[in-house]
């Protein structure tokens, strides 16, 4: 398959060499210095669970020419970047697929509207790393598989097409009923552990001790999900949904304080969210506004929001 991967930070490296070393043909859209080492240099990356280094060559585009045609388009970018590259994703020559791998739980209707439903995709990445030089050094995460689903009556063979294609680069992968209501779950949930994390300074295992915190964060998630209900959406997946509706606190407040004690979440959680925390707090507001639109009190999850404001005014100062 023939693939323009519209992203080389971190997610799009990993998959972007990950569907190169599979057999297909990936070229990667970047800009600068990343650009200029993607095409002399190609991509190398190091898989922190096995040890394994691998080095693909892949092309590297700044725009797109327009007489090239592709199978599927990538978006692996910040939600913040997407207004950025959504007029090159549109030069693209032909009607291809496009993916969007990332975090845009309030963009689904307007990239559907913008593309049409037969060719807005979307997706969730279940990798996460960091970079070491010119090396993305990362860990596909076996208890977040990429994730896809249909969106606004779509039906899932694509969904099922692309979770084959991913299977075949060696990620996990699940399909959800709903990938709308995924993404916006997904939202709460992401933004609770960063204002619990940001709470501790950004330190998973400090967060492991804070009882008071970690209880916070639950019910935190709690009013989010009791927001989706109200906006008409099932929170997803549904063992979340079940886990934190329906677990006894004591035992999530136990399993989370392992979950936070662990290697997986310092790399996995703590890199990302130190690193981005500008990120963090656009989905923070995403969260504040489907609070709004819901009318459900959400103290809790309000609070948790307000300590991903502040530790981003610290970074924004820093």
């Amino acid at each position: 398959m023939k693939i323009l991967l519209v992203g080389a930070g971190t997610i799009g490296t990993i998959y972007g060499g990950r569907l190169a070393e599979a057999g297909h043909d990936v070229t990667m859209l970047a800009r600068g210095r990343r650009l200029t080492e993607i095409a002399s240099d190609g991509l190398r990356l190091e898989d922190v669970t096995t040890g394994r280094h691998s080095h693909v060559q892949v092309g590297a585009v700044k725009t797109p020419a327009a007489a090239e045609r592709y199978d599927l388009v990538i978006v692996a970018v910040r939600d913040r970047q997407l207004a950025g590259v959504l007029p090159i994703i549109e030069r693209v020559g032909g009607t291809p697929d496009i993916l969007f791998l990332l975090n845009c739980p309030l963009r689904v209707n307007e990239l559907v509207e913008r593309f049409g439903s037969e060719r807005a995709l979307f997706g969730f990445p279940g990798a996460g790393g960091v970079h070491a030089g010119t090396t993305v050094r990362y860990s596909v995460v076996r208890q977040q598989p990429t994730t896809f689903g249909p969106v606004a009556g779509q039906g899932d063979g694509k969904a099922h097409s692309l979770a084959k294609l991913f299977d075949g680069a060696g990620f996990g992968t699940s399909i959800v009923p709903d990938m709308d209501a995924w993404l916006k779950t997904h939202a709460f949930l992401i933004a609770a552990i960063c204002g619990a994390l940001y709470r501790n300074g950004g330190v998973s295992a400090k967060l492991a001790t804070d009882r008071e915190g970690l209880a916070l964060l639950r019910r935190g998630v709690r009013e989010g999900f009791r927001c989706l209900r109200v906006l008409g959406l099932n929170p997803l997946p549904m063992k979340l949904r079940l886990l934190v509706s329906w677990l006894p606190e004591p035992v999530l407040l136990h399993s989370l304080k392992k979950f936070f004690s662990s290697k997986l979440a310092e790399f996995a959680i703590d890199g990302h969210a130190t690193a981005a925390p500008e990120d963090m707090r656009d989905l923070a507001d995403d969260c504040r506004k489907m609070i709004a639109m819901s009318g459900v009190e959400a103290a809790d999850m309000q609070r948790l929001c307000s300590y991903v404001d502040n530790y981003a005014a610290g970074a924004d100062q820093a």
